[in-house]
Formats: C-alpha cells, structure tokens, sequence
C-alpha cells in the first residue's frame, strides 16, 4: 500500500535587530536549509510570510517636517509633500534584497529612515506582495542592510527593528516501496581508470555513496563507463549521492578518479 504525501507546518518568528554599527547584509529570512549535494530532497521546506513589520527609532538627526496642508490641497500636492518628507529630508535607508542559488544578491525595495518621534512603525509586507503572504522557495534568502544616502548609517541610540512571522511547511513523499530488510556495506579505490562498483540489482532498493577522499572528487555513472569530469559529481570531503525510492536505479554503477580516492556506501534490498 502507498504511503500518502503529507505535509506538516509550523510557524517561525522574523527578528533582526539594526544599531550602531551595522554595516554589513543581514539575512532577514532564510527557509531550513537543505544539503546543495541532495540530488532528490525526501523533504522540502517552503515559507510563507504572513506579517513582516520594522520599527524606526532615530535620533540622530533633526526631526523630519510634517508637511503643513490645507483643507483643500489636492491629491497630487498631498502625495508630492509626503514623498518630498521622506525622501528630501535628513534620512538614513535601509535596503532590501532577495537572492536565490541561481542568483546573487539583487535590491527589490529602499526604505528611508526618518526621526519622527518617539518612533513609528513601517508594514513591509506590501513591498513583496499584493496577496495575504509572500511564498518562497527552499533556496530563496532575505536580506536587509543599512545605506549611507549622504547622512551616515545608524549612530548613537539609532535603532531598527525588523519582526514579523513565517509557515514553513515539510512535505514528506509518498513511496511504495518496501521496508529495507538488509543493507550491505562497501568500500572501494577509485582512480582513474573507470570501474563498475556495483553490478545490476533486481532487488535494490537504496545506495548511498560517499566520497571520503580529501583531495579528489569522484564521477559516478549508470552504466559500466564513467568519464572524468561528466556524470555525477561527488565533492571532496564527504560529498554524497543517494539512490532511493524517488529516484530508483537498478543498473550497474560505475565510478572514476583522477587520482586514488577512498568511497565508501551501502546498498541496501
């Protein structure tokens, strides 16, 4: 009988603190981190931010003018004071980024930081997104850090405070596989000529690999030639693969080195 996918949530609190001092990208967000050497994730965290607020307290520089308006200033006049406030007057500014593993760093939105007293609050949220949530990918990060606009960053009792609230959820796979009943373990000296490590098996269920060599990587195939530099790539230092019920193998398994490297698995039925 299959086993159903299931998917478990829980709720993580946002909080970062900015002060004298913070120069440097803080990561607002990131979702649980996931090996990069997984070639097949059996869970997979996804975020949605649901509340994602600051708190500006500066006070190292002049209180900011709140613009004097009548009664019958237009819209246009109205908006055109209010950004003339925040983005003319004395200010610091925060940035924003996001970043993914196929993308570095990349701004999506500035805040200015004014004194107005004691303090006041900003709502981020619509900076991401229109909707309820903002959705992210297991690989994707939120960053802020504080820009030098011509004032200075934060100084003397300047503080910035970013809080808000994340659902992660785990999905698990469904599998149909059996329980493992048995597992063999190995060792091998790959070099440079290509060897098969492990022949055909009907019955397989699950092969670990793992590269114990400090100094080479290794290549694995399926099949009986593996070719420097092509196929799958097993870091030096503990990088490892995995063969399982998502992504069932039954052949043979080839491997090669440039140089004598130390792997060693199981394969279990």
């Amino acid at each position: 009988m299959s086993e159903l996918q299931q998917t478990f949530s829980r709720t993580q609190q946002i909080l970062s603190a900015f002060g004298q001092g913070s120069d440097s990208m803080q990561i607002i967000y990131q979702p649980s981190a996931i090996s990069p050497y997984d070639r097949v994730q059996t869970l997979r965290f996804y975020g949605f931010i649901t509340s994602l607020r600051m708190r500006v307290d500066i006070n190292s520089m002049v209180e900011a003018d709140i613009p004097n308006l009548d009664a019958d200033t237009s819209r246009t006049e109205r908006l055109t004071a209010l950004r003339d406030m925040e983005w003319k007057s004395p200010r610091k500014q925060i940035s924003f980024f996001i970043k993914t593993s196929r993308l570095g760093w990349q701004p999506v939105f500035d805040v200015s930081l004014l004194n107005r007293l004691p303090y006041y609050q900003v709502n981020l949220l619509p900076y991401l997104t229109d909707n309820v949530s903002f959705d992210t990918s297991n690989d994707f990060l939120l960053g802020a850090q504080i820009v030098d606009v011509g004032y200075g960053k934060l100084s003397g009792t300047d503080r910035v405070l970013i809080f808000g609230s994340v659902r992660e959820e785990i999905t698990t796979l469904p599998t149909d596989s059996k329980e493992i009943s048995f597992a063999q373990p190995y060792q091998w000296t790959v070099g440079s000529a290509s060897q098969v490590i492990l022949p055909a098996n009907p019955n397989r269920q699950q092969v670990t690999l793992v590269n114990r060599s400090l100094t080479q990587e290794i290549f694995i195939n399926y099949g009986s030639m593996a070719e420097l530099n092509k196929g799958i790539t097993l870091m030096r230092g503990g990088g490892s693969y995995e063969i399982n019920f998502s992504n069932i193998y039954r052949g043979a398994i080839s491997a090669i080195s440039a140089s004598n490297a130390a792997l060693t698995g199981i394969e279990a039925v």
